[in-house]
């Protein structure tokens, strides 16, 4: 007998899912997904943990899964509570004999599977699948990653490059039982908070694996924009300036293996050039920040950031509300900060000048900033948000010191008629 429960934590999606494979041949297949109840409180800043465009996203995600999963004849039960509580007693109720997991990064992430691993008397089997190398494809142990992306990525591109294995479909196992049934203690409490999408918002998505495969084939395939991402890729304003595969990535809706494929191809087609291979080089650095966060853990969390370099900053809250809310005396950031506020997404251009700002000119403590981000961003991912925030901080991986962004010349030089300030503002 072989029965596993799969459990989602943050890779929500059927494609590109080695747990899927490996569970291919069980007797049965119970697929879970549990908000924890710590995602409901507070961040140590007062900020809600999952604020109300990224939950928004999650939920749609997750319903997305749920449908394609009965689509296979499978289904995805959605919970609410404490893993390391309802797990064990889903194992007893169903006689489960292994739980699959995806391999985390981070340390929340990381105590939660171990504190369930010690609440079950069955094996916990982690997969890594939000990586496009896993760690044993690391031309170096881990404790050897280096602390700058040009070093890392020299030798990656050296070693590894970018191809990737096709992975082929599989049916997924029956469930445990033909119609099952859990308390109603755990199931999920909708709270029903789903929100209208800015006519202004660069980004108008829909969370789902299907929405995100849709993105890809539109940004590649579709117009082509993937042939010009190099020089556009600094807009603010519009569909296409930039891929915005980010809020897929973040919750793994879309991995990251396919969209390095789908450039492949892409290139193998028309023809490969700067900009593809930037896009490449981009999602590059989202790998360095997931390998990153795993060697230096919880210090990544911390003021004094990886590099324990001591700095003296304010606490005004004024500042930083006026900052949260886009009420600076820079209206470039308060342009940014807006469409943060009212969307739940900021270009990339957008976030390093706020970033800068709120450190370097208003003195304020990075960490604070980080969980903003946190709350607000549909795209939040746990490594590269507090890996930016760190290197803008000057705590990270930046090899220069005290790099700080000029927001005027930013404003002339990306936004020089105003557009995007008046957009906004």
């Amino acid at each position: 007998m072989n029965r596993i429960i799969h459990w989602f934590t943050s890779d929500l999606r059927l494609h590109d899912m080695p747990s899927f494979h490996a569970a291919s041949h069980a007797e049965a297949l119970l697929p879970v997904y549990i908000f924890s109840t710590k995602s409901e409180e507070n961040s140590p800043h007062g900020f809600p943990r999952i604020g109300p465009f990224r939950k928004t996203f999650l939920k749609q995600t997750l319903l997305a899964l749920k449908e394609s999963l009965q689509v296979k004849n499978s289904e995805l039960f959605i919970l609410e509570g404490n893993p390391e509580e309802i797990l064990p007693e889903l194992v007893r109720i169903f006689d489960i004999n292994c739980i699959h997991v995806e391999e985390p990064i981070a340390s929340e992430e990381i105590n939660c599977i171990n504190a369930v691993e010690q609440a079950v008397n069955i094996p916990v089997r982690r997969f890594e699948s939000r990586t496009f190398y896993t760690e044993q494809q690391l031309p170096f142990a881990l404790q050897q990653l280096p602390d700058t992306f040009t070093t890392f990525r020299t030798l990656m591109e050296s070693s590894q490059g970018y191809d990737v294995n096709e992975l082929v479909d599989i049916d997924l196992p029956p469930l445990p039982i033909p119609k099952v049934t859990i308390e109603h203690q755990w199931t999920w409490k909708d709270d029903g908070i789903y929100i209208k999408p800015d006519p202004r918002s660069a980004l108008k998505a829909i969370g789902g694996e299907i929405e995100g495969l849709k993105r890809l084939h539109y940004y590649t395939n579709e117009t082509h924009a993937i042939a010009t991402y190099k020089s556009t890729r600094n807009g603010l304003i519009g569909d296409v300036y930039s891929s915005k595969f980010s809020p897929w990535l973040a919750l793994g809706a879309l991995s990251v293996k396919h969209i390095m494929r789908t450039i492949n191809h892409y290139e193998d087609q028309y023809q490969a050039n700067e900009s593809t291979y930037w896009m490449k080089f981009e999602l590059l650095w989202r790998e360095f920040f997931q390998w990153t966060i795993k060697k230096h853990g919880d210090a990544c969390f911390r003021f004094e950031g990886i590099r324990g370099k001591k700095q003296c900053v304010d606490h005004d809250q004024k500042l930083i509300d006026d900052w949260r809310f886009g009420r600076t005396q820079d209206n470039f950031v308060n342009a940014n900060m807006k469409e943060l506020l009212l969307t739940g997404f900021m270009s990339n251009r957008g976030r390093q000048n706020v970033a800068s700002y709120f450190v370097h000119i208003l003195k304020q403590d990075w960490r604070i900033g980080a969980e903003w981000f946190e709350s607000q961003l549909i795209d939040y991912d746990v490594a590269s948000n507090w890996g930016n925030w760190m290197y803008v901080a000057g705590v990270g991986n930046d090899p220069r010191q005290d790099r700080v962004f000029n927001t005027k010349k930013q404003a002339n030089m990306y936004d020089a008629n105003g557009e995007y300030q008046s957009l906004w503002i």
